[in-house]
């Protein structure tokens, strides 16, 4: 099944690069240093907190937006297609309908949802690169498209071929145990391992995806043999630890959140810099552990966008993300706890930086030449 869906990705990867390639040129950051964007953030944030003290009405501060937001001339003209590379209902799927509800209506068009999911998100991805490079087409990224370029299987790249808009997530999983088992503390698990290496198990969503880079990455530098088991089902992945047949669970913190209040699972430890409010763990900088790649997710273009364009999508999508609506689906998701913005330039370097940070772990850890 894996090889067939493999094969069809690569057969779609070879459509878009012949139907593409005319279109496509390279990424010129001399560009976008020439846009000064800083003024219209400037404006964007004060129309934006007029809105949230009651100053300005909802609809009030989208107008004033629409004013304030520079357009790139005769764009947009149309509806523009939102292609989300997972099932509806998952993370990526309310974060695009969720942060849509404004960014439609300072854009003027609908954005128009369309759930792709497969591959890892390479279904979505080699669809998106088939479309023009025009901003009529936005691809839901996220930290596994960074990953399944390190691993080159396909004749695109993520980072290379597309356009990188805006990044609103940054990672919130945490490690997380039942709370009547038998480890209390992230130092118990440590010292298990050391005792009985690869006798303690965690769980993630997916193989080879950021969950399992995740502990790949801790193993190389604690030296531990920490046995990762993934699974895709969320629900299957909690069951596991609070049954018992599994140790530890990587998740994403608004996800259990219930499950941590009713006292049924800890956190054992926390992949941050920062402590996140509520959670009582350390956190991997309290511990000295340096853990650099999380799940994030993002926007991205096919191919090469007119830099005035990307900066327009960014501003409107940085817009949206400030107002009422989508702070609050933050705010009840948990996904508030980690700032995790980055514009158009620090996106991109961001995944190209992770890129060689996962490059250098495969090649460690001999999965890499």
């Amino acid at each position: 099944m894996k090889k067939a869906l493999m094969m069809m990705l690569l057969a779609a990867g070879c459509l878009v690069l012949a139907a593409c390639g005319n279109e496509q040129t390279t990424y010129d950051p001399g560009a976008y240093a020439a846009i000064d964007n800083e003024e219209v953030i400037a404006g964007i944030d004060e129309i934006t907190e007029r809105v949230h003290k009651g100053e300005l009405t909802e609809e009030e501060g989208i107008t004033e937006l629409r004013e304030w937001i520079p357009k790139p001339e005769d764009y947009p003209r149309r509806n523009i297609e939102y292609i989300i590379p997972w099932g509806e209902g998952g993370g990526s799927d309310l974060y695009a309908r969720q942060i849509s509800r404004d960014a439609e209506k300072i854009l003027g068009v609908t954005l128009v949802p369309n759930n792709m999911p497969g591959g890892n998100g390479e279904v979505a991805l080699a669809y998106a690169l088939s479309q023009p490079a025009d901003g009529y087409t936005i691809y839901g990224a996220i930290t596994s498209q960074v990953i399944n370029d390190t691993l080159g299987e396909q004749p695109y790249s993520f980072i290379d071929d597309t356009t990188f808009i805006i990044r609103n997530q940054g990672p919130t999983e945490v490690f997380w145990t039942r709370s009547d088992g038998p480890y209390q503390t992230w130092e118990d698990l440590i010292e298990a391992d050391r005792d009985n290496p690869g006798s303690v198990t965690f769980t993630g969503a997916g193989a080879l995806a950021d969950d399992e880079l995740r502990i790949m990455e801790m193993n190389n530098q604690l030296g531990t043999s920490f046995t990762y088991i993934p699974s895709n089902a969320s629900g299957e992945r909690v069951s596991s630890v609070l049954g018992g047949h599994i140790d530890v669970l990587h998740e994403t913190t608004g996800a259990v959140i219930d499950l941590y209040r009713a006292g049924q699972i800890r956190p054992l430890l926390v992949p941050s810099d920062a402590p996140f409010d509520g959670i009582d763990a350390p956190t991997t900088a309290e511990l000295g552990i340096d853990i650099s790649i999380g799940r994030w997710r993002g926007m991205n273009a096919p191919g090469h966008l007119d830099p005035t364009i990307t900066v327009y999508l960014h501003n409107v999508f940085y817009a949206a993300a400030n107002l009422p609506h989508y702070r609050q689906f933050e705010e009840d998701s948990y996904f508030h706890m980690v700032d995790g913005y980055l514009d158009y330039e620090d996106y991109r370097a961001h995944a190209e930086e992770e890129r060689e940070t996962i490059v250098q772990l495969l090649r460690d850890l001999g999965y890499m030449e």
